[in-house]
């Protein structure tokens, strides 16, 4: 009975080769895409799931108030909460304290400048699962002056020898010991760090031993290991109630507040978003489960191709049940025999599918900005939901099918007297009503998110990021320095094809490091401070950066006063309750013990991307700044600009590595996520609007195959071509009619929803609805006509004959 099961499932595949490959097909590029999105959703969920105490491990974050109102949002917060923690609360186990030190080192002749390095507290290699492939994890940051590094870090400096006892020396001056060598830092963690230094280090350089102890210093990373018993939840809810104890005065004089949040570690890397002071730029879980829903929908509409198809050709098929069930054939062994062939188109699908993976990882990867590689296939949940989604295909699209196929009665069969069910019409009917709408969704996704992307990157910044080299300063303190950077930027300058040279602590494209509280006019009190962003710049940095002003002046060289001088945002100068920016000029603000005068106002720029409002920006006058230097230039040939800039970096800055990179590219890598994903979301909208077309092409053939007799008829009674063409596109103008009144209100709240993450988007236009409504009409129309106007071109001789 199974060999006649298989027979005749492999000769009615056989038979119908265009059903077959239409179906074989869109599985098959359902199933490739599904799982292609699937590699990229477990990738991006699979963050930090390597660390062995992930479930007790939390970072604390700070959020910082003023007024009742959020005003930073810090992944690296208060200096002193984690010893607090530790000492005041018994869930802690362990806590570990962290602080950025971006910095030259050098062994030999070898020196780089370090953007990935951290002073860790000594518990470090205890809390988190990093193999430590040489030294003991109790004692490797234990001692001061000395570091634990990656292997490639080791490799860099070292080459092949054993680094464990060798020294390095930062910034040509402070000698370290390697005590340790861990493994490179996995990509699928939200920690990004090269070498860590121990913090006993940093301890000693303060003479207070309390420095560090302080709730008023922010820029440090804590993270807290808890006893396995312990509930972050009972320590989150003690924390309001401490923090009030310890705080509280200081909050009622400055009208201010803070609130910690315990963030488990593996949720870090998709909603910790937009944070002060974090590793880098995160992912984004809505992003993330929105292509999760994408995938699910690719899956869905190949699925309900092979139902529409098969109940399409249920007529066709008729005959053949008819005379098995008259030859005694029971209900029962013609389900099982619908469900081979299911399970057979479905097998074929899946080999195909698998293959297409194979093939279109590399791709994908990419595309996605992510390594993804093939160990998908050695992942036993995803093995077992790969079978469970391939039973689960053969079921959902096999059984209605086959009861439908199996429920024909022989004798109305064998009269000619079959009719298609109305129920089963109306499924059918529902089904491509659901592929349509889901395509018309995703079209108006795929729409809004290229519109979003291009209004972010091409719009007005305020700031011209075009033609710019932004070179890493060099780490030099002394009392030289701004002679050699005066010199250094007067040669550059000199050079024809260079427009401007600047100095400063940040540039456009990050939100500043610097964050100050408490500033405020001097003639008001502290209640009236204010939290505000700073950069240090010199007199170059407006002109460089084409920023405008509009009120007052900008820093002078010549003007000795100007180093009390700061300039304000016109953002800044509203939060200080000036009405107008002229009102500003010539104030005198209270700037942490010192006093300073507005002597100017710029307007607000794009200092970070459009997700975020502008931001009260206060720019101090610090010629001697040395983070950056940006050089604008106003030529095609960058190469000789660069190694010119290079030699005299290298005679005015001996020692120090010459980094360099461009502005523009530095700027827009605050979208880099957003554009990834748009890249993604376009594909697969595109794949899964294939999908459904290619399911429309099989079920529009096969309608009018039936409806050839009708047609006949019709061009014997004086219908033409376009007539009949008109007639059977109407039914399913219908159909993409009703997906379109379904489609607009669900894509509207999604992608309302999504644009709302930006502080300045696009307005939902209504052509954004229209033009895929008419773009899947067009289709539909476009399908149907190319099988309605063969038939009815045909002789209606031939027609009248058929059957």
């Amino acid at each position: 009975m199974i060999r006649n099961y298989l027979k005749s499932a492999v000769r009615s595949t056989l038979k119908n080769k265009v059903f077959t490959v239409i179906n074989v097909l869109g599985l098959a590029v359902g199933l490739a895409g599904s799982m292609l999105i699937t590699r990229y959703v477990m990738h991006e969920l699979s963050y930090d799931q390597d660390q062995l105490r992930k479930d007790r491990i939390f970072r604390v974050q700070l959020d910082r108030y003023s007024k009742g109102e959020v005003t930073t949002r810090w992944a690296a917060g208060a200096a002193g909460i984690g010893p607090e923690l530790k000492n005041n609360f018994p869930e802690v186990e362990y806590y570990v304290r962290m602080c950025e030190d971006k910095q030259t080192f050098g062994h030999d002749d070898v020196a780089f400048k370090e953007e990935h390095i951290y002073y860790a507290s000594e518990d470090f290699f205890k809390v988190f699962s990093f193999p430590l492939l040489k030294g003991v994890d109790s004692t490797v940051l234990r001692e001061p002056h000395t570091m634990a590094v990656s292997k490639t870090f080791a490799k860099k400096y070292f080459g092949d020898e054993d680094p464990i006892g060798k020294m390095l020396r930062k910034n040509g001056v402070e000698e370290w010991i390697v005590t340790g060598v861990f493994e490179d830092v996995p990509e699928t963690n939200h920690m990004r760090f090269d070498a860590l230094l121990s913090f006993s280090t940093y301890l000693t350089y303060f003479k207070d031993p309390d420095a560090l102890n302080t709730f008023g210093w922010d820029g440090f990373m804590t993270y807290v290991q808890l006893y396995p018993n312990a509930k972050a939840s009972t320590l989150q809810a003690k924390l309001p109630a401490f923090v009030e104890k310890r705080e509280g005065e200081e909050f009622k004089k400055y009208n201010s507040g803070m609130v910690f949040n315990l963030e488990p570690i593996t949720r870090i890397h998709l909603f910790a978003n937009n944070l002060m002071m974090d590793y880098g730029p995160n992912g984004n879980g809505k992003s993330v489960y929105f292509l999760a829903i994408i995938a699910a929908f690719i899956l869905v509409i190949a699925w309900i191709n092979y139902v529409n198809l098969a109940t399409a050709r249920s007529m066709e098929r008729a005959r053949e049940v008819g005379v098995r069930k008259v030859l005694g054939g029971l209900r029962s062994q013609l389900i099982r025999q619908f469900l081979l062939e299911s399970f057979i188109i479905n097998l074929m699908a899946f080999v195909l599918s698998l293959v297409l993976v194979r093939l279109l990882l590399p791709n994908f990867a990419a595309l996605a900005g992510r390594n993804l590689d093939t160990s998908l296939f050695s992942n036993n949940i995803f093995l077992l939901g790969t079978v469970a989604v391939f039973v689960l295909g053969v079921l959902s699209s096999g059984l209605y099918p086959a009861f439908v196929l199996s429920g024909f009665k022989p004798a109305a069969v064998l009269k000619g007297k079959l009719q298609g069910s109305p129920r089963g019409k109306f499924l059918r009917k529902g089904l491509v009503v659901f592929q349509f709408a889901a395509s018309i969704t995703l079209i108006v996704g795929t729409f809004t998110v290229y519109r979003q992307l291009s209004f972010m990157r091409n719009s007005d910044k305020g700031v011209n990021i075009d033609q710019t080299i932004i070179v890493r300063g060099p780490d030099i303190s002394d009392s030289t320095y701004v002679n050699r950077f005066y010199a250094f930027h007067d040669d550059l300058t000199n050079y024809p094809e260079i427009v401007g040279v600047t100095a400063s602590t940040s540039i456009p494209g990050r939100q500043p490091d610097w964050n100050a509280g408490g500033i405020r006019r001097i003639a008001e009190t502290d209640e009236a401070a204010n939290e505000y962003r700073v950069l240090g710049i010199d007199q170059s940095f407006v002109p460089t950066f084409g920023l405008e002003l509009v009120a007052g002046r900008n820093f002078s060289k010549e003007i000795k006063t100007d180093r009390a001088g700061v300039l304000f945002n016109e953002s800044a100068v509203r939060q200080m309750g000036f009405k107008t920016p002229k009102e500003a000029l010539d104030e005198q603000i209270y700037f942490w013990g010192d006093t300073f005068k507005i002597v100017g106002v710029l307007r607000d720029y794009r200092q970070e991307s459009m997700k975020r409002n502008f931001e009260p920006l206060i720019f101090r006058n610090i010629p001697d700044a040395h983070n950056f230097y940006s050089i604008h230039i106003k030529t095609g040939n960058v190469q000789s600009v660069v190694a010119l800039a290079e030699e005299k970096f290298k005679s005015y800055f001996p020692g120090n590595p010459f980094q360099f990179f461009f502005m523009d590219d530095y700027y827009n890598q605050q979208y880099q996520a957003d554009i990834q994903f748009g890249k993604v979301f376009g594909v697969f909208a595109t794949l899964a609007i294939f999908i459904a077309c290619m399911g429309l092409f099989g079920l529009s053939s096969y309608m009018v195959v039936q409806r050839t007799k009708e047609i006949g008829v019709r061009k014997v009674l004086g219908a033409t071509v376009s007539q009949v063409i008109a007639l059977l596109c109407k039914e399913f103008a219908l159909l993409v009619a009703a997906a379109i009144v379904i489609a607009v209100p669900v894509s509207w709240l999604v992608m309302n929803n999504w644009l709302n993450e930006f502080a300045t988007r696009i307005s939902l236009s209504w052509w954004i609805f229209a033009v895929p409504g008419v773009v899947v009409m067009a289709i539909a129309w476009a399908t149907i006509s190319l099988h309605t106007f063969k038939a009815a071109s045909a002789n209606p001789v031939d027609a009248l004959r058929y059957e």
